[in-house]
Formats: C-alpha cells, sequence, structure tokens
C-alpha cells in the first residue's frame, strides 16, 4: 500500500508530464496537492480545480472588451466572478488549515491580501489549477 506522500508524489508527476506550461507556482501547488492527499480528500482537490476552471472562463470573458452584451450582463458576470474567487478562497482555506502557523501565514499573505500583487498572484494559481483540471478530464477519460 502506497503511502499518502507517495501518492501525491505520482500524481504530482504524472501532472507535470502532462502539462505543456510551466506551473507559475509550482511549489505551491504540490504542497496543496500534498497536504489534500495526507487530508484524504481527493474531492477537495477536484473542486478547487474545478472552481477554477470556472474562475478563469469568467475572468476570459470579462477580459473580452469586443463583447457587446447588456450592462446587466456585465454585472452578472462580475458577481459570478467575485462569488466564484470567494468559492475559490474558501476551498483553499480548508487546505492550508492542516500547513504550519508560518506557511499558512505566508500564503495567506501571497494570495488572499487586498492588493493588486496578491490579487494577481491568486489569478496565477486559478490558472494552474486550470490546468490541473485539465489533466484531471484526462486523467478520467483514459481511466
Amino acid at each position: 500500500m502506497l503511502s499518502s506522500c507517495t501518492k501525491a508524489e505520482i500524481f504530482i508527476n504524472e501532472f507535470k508530464s502532462f502539462s505543456n506550461k510551466q506551473l507559475h507556482n509550482e511549489l505551491d501547488i504540490s504542497r496543496i496537492i500534498e497536504t489534500i492527499f495526507k487530508m484524504d480528500r481527493f474531492q477537495l482537490l477536484e473542486d478547487i480545480a474545478f472552481i477554477s476552471k470556472y474562475c478563469s472562463g469568467i475572468y476570459n470573458l470579462l477580459q473580452d472588451r469586443n463583447l457587446e452584451v447588456k450592462e446587466e450582463y456585465w454585472k452578472d458576470l462580475t458577481q459570478n466572478f467575485s462569488e466564484s474567487i470567494e468559492t475559490f478562497k474558501t476551498k483553499l482555506k480548508e487546505v492550508i488549515h492542516n500547513f504550519e502557523e508560518m506557511e499558512k501565514l505566508s500564503f495567506e499573505t501571497r494570495y488572499f491580501e487586498m492588493h493588486h500583487a496578491s490579487f494577481g498572484k491568486l489569478l496565477s494559481l486559478i490558472e494552474d489549477f486550470t490546468e490541473l483540471k485539465l489533466f484531471l478530464n484526462a486523467r478520467k477519460r483514459s481511466h
């Protein structure tokens, strides 16, 4: 029987070989995955990946200035984006709750503070987890 650390390591290596992109936050992604495997809550990883893909899709729509839609649609998109970001953060907090105190503080400072640099880092983490969602989908299709 493989330990949770070994399973996480195998999973991370498979993910890295699948991904044709350089992950922006590889160490943090690996740490989150390892922690989820230790928690034995793989569904949480799937939830984080799903909500990140959703966030990413909405963010891309919000960035497309060529879309000609009603103002109400933009308001709904913005509202959905804000709510999905909060859901993403809540799911991550379930994981980092298991980090050592200093590591948890460092993570929260990098990703959850309310300033431009932190939000940019959060978006890059979402992008990495979006890539993970693609990996999970491909993995499901192959099994």
